[in-house]
């Protein structure tokens, strides 16, 4: 009798140790899966040369946020100030700058297209170029960040080029990475704040010389 009791006892105890280990395994996979998941979900992407999302390993998101932040603010102003006399590009650009932003971008494109400003791009032969001078990225307690953008214009047609400089106010709030959006940013409230001509530049146009010997001998 005290053997039976004896091999119950055991038996219990084997239980217990195997229901213990069980419940420690079970509560470490549990932990490993959720802090790999965390993990990712702070992962950088970055887009190749063939636009293909690749994860890049060494980066934490919460360290590059803010340059991310930096890059998609002058991403956008590139779309929308760094345009050729081609019809074509100048869509690509207006569409991929309203993909990233609110709007505010959407109605800005709308008003230049209301009052003929891309049309006379393609008509006149006349580009536009944009230098960033500087971003200020603050956080925000709405949204993610607050940008404020610091550049310059140029409108370069075949007599001319005509300078300016301007303010844009913009808040940037996270949203979901893609081939188009690898920062994970979408801008809303975008804004020229203030805007100023500083000058004129008088192209020379060519004029060949001609020899008047040439001439009359012809």
């Amino acid at each position: 009798m005290n053997d039976i009791s004896r091999s119950f006892a055991l038996v219990r105890v084997v239980l217990a140790l195997f229901v213990i280990i069980t419940t420690i395994f079970t509560i470490g996979v549990l932990y490993y899966t959720f802090e790999s998941a965390d993990k990712e979900r702070y992962a950088v992407y970055v887009v190749d040369s063939r636009n293909t999302l690749k994860l890049a390993l060494t980066e934490d998101v919460k360290i590059n946020r803010k340059a991310e932040a930096e890059a998609i603010v002058k991403r956008l102003h590139e779309l929308l100030f760094v345009l050729s006399p081609n019809a074509d590009f100048i869509k690509n650009n207006l569409e991929t700058a309203q993909y990233l932003s609110g709007n505010d971008v959407k109605g800005y494109c709308n008003s230049m297209k209301e009052n003929g400003f891309y049309n006379s791009l393609v008509a006149n032969g006349i580009s536009t170029e944009f230098l960033c001078d500087s971003i200020i990225v603050q956080q925000d307690d709405k949204y993610e960040y607050k940008a404020i953008l610091y550049g310059k214009t140029s409108l370069v047609s075949s007599d001319k080029i005509v300078f300016r400089k301007f303010v844009t106010e913009s808040f940037l709030q996270g949203c979901v990475r893609d081939e188009l959006d690898p920062q994970g940013f979408l801008v809303e409230r975008w804004r020229i704040v203030s805007q100023e001509e500083l000058g004129v530049v008088e192209r020379q146009k060519y004029s060949p010389v001609v020899d008047q010997d040439t001439l009359t001998n012809n």
